[in-house]
């Protein structure tokens, strides 16, 4: 079978070929069953339920109504007597509901032409009669009845559609879909219909809704493995287990929209580097569209779609109305056509006012990036580090991206350099990264004249330990490097802790401590907090530690450990310390461990100042612990969590969970 390049198809699904479309359709298997399942169960001597299927462009609404229309055609009881008609998504000429049944007739006429031949001629003739508005579907009912059919109508934008017909129409089409048995229609739409909620509208709590929602990690993995050919699949596949985060991160940046990880396996295919290029290169592939979508808006719709764009949170109306110089009831009224007309923006209560934000979140983030300023456009970035940084299920390519910035400082001790770069060549970071990291040290080394340069092993040296022992293999290789005793043992003692082996581990950081060797104790009391035990050793090591020299590591190390032993007072003034270090760099991984063991030991008024220092920016470089804490605090700021995108809730609830885990990890007895 021929593959498919699905970029091209990603806007027009139905013009895939119907064998391949079939064999590709991998998700939404959920949705069809229970449709489909109905639509076989249902007795067709009796009106039966109508559906619309609800979800933001490119959630797999067109894909799902063509799988219902080819299963229907295919299954030997259903073709029967059941004729799906399926609607181009755009239905310009229909205006009326006389010419919906037209159009049902031409497709009839068109497609079925063995038994529908002159269905629409027929109709034609009595165009010129009197009351031919009220028996135009009378005359097309009667002609499927008599070739013992039922329809379904599969409409695409049926929101449209049903917009298009004035009242009276709207009302006669609920009364015909509840008295005939001949027709049911599944229809697609953007967003829930006003219709369906408005109990003064004719459509109230009519339709049976099912909502699309974007696809979780599982799902996403297996979409993206399903595209492409085997080739292809193996690229997928080596992503997934070595760098995951770059699918997980845009996965939750994008909503998990099926269309944008069709645009997302082909930049995986093409080679990119990381999940933020990986963004850059999303967002060019969307701009036409959603420039298109903003360029059809008037003037005032305009500003206030940037406003709230600009803003990423969400906002309320007297927000809206003072950045853009407008009076509140002009905003109020835009707002409404923002919302039901143009599908830009969703709304929440709060009481009696309403929090707005932007509905397609991915198209928030390409606003940012597109128009914001710098300000604007690093508050994605910061995003995007913490979620690689969060969805990271390992963290030695993080740790040997910290251990560069840190050279480059030019305050890192040379017995440090080599012997941390030595160690981690032996806890399975990426061959390309150690062999940077190598590169780093050893240009480090030379430039201020240190002799252990000519000790630095070259990275390849990695595939021959990996055919030994690992653990005999380092410490040997390590011994045979340098006499440096104190150090090799502490060095071995993080090889066993980055391998789980916490009791060697321990046994190695004392004997280099024994030696001698004061950094060992901030490893002895690192690997205590990890544990989770000897709370008192732990800080008396790191009190030890830091009173020989303070540094960002150790002062770091310190205030975590003073909150982990609750002498809450002394660890936000060590925190408070350690940021004016401006070592951010290493922030994406160490703020967060503050914040969320500030957070799980429940001193979330402390953890709401820090975030709301303006120097820090915290609120936007972690804004899923932010929405996290928000969350823990809903009884005294009942709105803010309100104002979260939906990018952030699988983030937002990630976050709670491991908060809960903490509280019971470090809590003292």
């Amino acid at each position: 079978m021929s593959q498919t390049n699905y970029s091209r198809y990603k806007y027009t699904p139905d013009e895939i070929a119907q064998e391949e479309f079939l064999s590709k359709f991998v998700v939404r298997n959920n949705d069809f069953d229970d449709i489909f399942e109905d639509i076989k169960q249902s007795n067709y001597k009796v009106p039966n339920q109508h559906y619309i299927i609800i979800g933001q462009r490119g959630q797999g609404k067109t894909t799902l109504l063509r799988k219902i229309m080819l299963e229907v055609q295919a299954d030997d009881s259903l073709s029967k007597f059941l004729l799906p008609i399926k609607f181009a998504e755009e239905q310009y000429q229909i205006r009326s509901l006389n010419r919906l049944w037209e159009e049902v007739a031409d497709y009839l006429q068109a497609i079925y032409e063995d038994e529908f031949e002159n269905v629409l001629d027929q109709m034609e003739e009595h165009f010129e009669d009197e009351d031919y508005d009220l028996k135009c579907f009378s005359y097309l009912e009667r002609a499927v009845k008599l070739k013992n059919k039922k329809l379904l109508l599969l409409i695409d934008n049926v929101d449209e559609l049903l917009g298009k017909l004035k009242e009276k129409e709207q009302r006669r089409l609920r009364e015909i879909l509840l008295t005939s048995a001949t027709f049911r229609i599944i229809g697609g739409s953007t967003k829930m219909l006003e219709q369906q909620y408005d109990y003064g509208k004719p459509f109230f709590e009519f339709f049976k809704i099912i909502k699309l929602v974007g696809l979780n990690k599982r799902e996403c993995n297996h979409f993206l493995l399903t595209i492409g050919d085997k080739q292809q699949s193996k690229k997928i596949e080596a992503i997934i287990k070595n760098t995951p985060e770059r699918i997980e991160t845009l996965r939750r940046l994008t909503g998990g929209v099926p269309r944008t990880l069709v645009m997302l396996f082909e930049i995986f295919i093409d080679d990119s580097d990381n999940a933020f290029d990986d963004l850059l290169k999303i967002l060019d592939d969307a701009t036409p569209l959603y420039k298109h979508r903003m360029d059809d808006l008037p003037g005032t719709l305009q500003d206030i779609t940037h406003t709230i764009a600009m803003n990423w949170d969400g906002m309320q109306t007297k927000e809206i109305a003072k950045k853009t110089r407008l009076e509140s009831k002009v905003v109020s009224a835009q707002l409404k056509q923002l919302e039901s007309k143009y599908g830009i923006v969703e709304s929440i209560s709060i009481g009696k006012n309403k929090v707005y934000q932007i509905e397609e979140r991915f198209f928030n983030i390409w606003y940012l990036m597109r128009f914001g300023r710098k300000k604007d456009r690093q508050k994605v970035e910061w995003l995007v580090k913490f979620l690689i940084s969060w969805c990271t299920p390992h963290e030695r390519e993080g740790r040997a991206a910290c251990f560069s910035d840190n050279l480059k400082t030019g305050r890192v001790n040379e017995s440090h350099a080599y012997y941390i770069s030595e160690a981690l060549s032996y806890v399975g970071l990426d061959i390309k990264t150690e062999h940077i990291m190598k590169k780093e040290v050893k240009e480090y080394l030379n430039s201020i004249g240190s002799n252990f340069a000519d000790d630095v092993s070259d990275s390849k040296i990695l595939g021959k330990v990996k055919q030994l022992d690992e653990n005999d293999a380092a410490v040997k290789l390590l011994v045979s490097s340098q006499k440096n005793s104190n150090i090799i043992s502490r060095v071995v003692g993080f090889l066993y802790q980055e391998q789980n082996q916490y009791d060697k581990a321990e046994e190695c950081y004392l004997k280099s401590i024994e030696s001698g060797d004061k950094i060992a104790l901030i490893f002895l009391s690192g690997l205590y907090f990890l544990q989770a035990r000897k709370i008192n050793q732990a800080l008396n090591l790191i009190t030890d530690n830091y009173n020989h020299e303070r540094n960002s590591s150790n002062t770091h190390t310190f205030c975590v450990i003073l909150l982990w032993a609750e002498q809450f007072s002394a660890s936000y003034d060590k925190f408070s310390e350690w940021l004016k270090y401006e070592n951010t760099d290493d922030w994406e991984i160490d703020v967060p461990v503050y914040l969320n063991l500030l957070i799980a030991k429940k001193q979330l008024y402390k953890a709401k100042e820090f975030f709301e220092l303006p120097e820090y920016e915290f609120k936007n470089r972690y804004k899923p612990i932010w929405y996290a804490l928000m969350s823990l605090m809903q009884n005294e700021y009942p709105h803010e969590i309100k104002k979260m995108g939906s990018e952030l809730k699988e983030s937002v609830d990630e976050i709670l969970q491991h908060i809960d885990k903490l509280q019971n990890k470090y809590a003292l007895d």
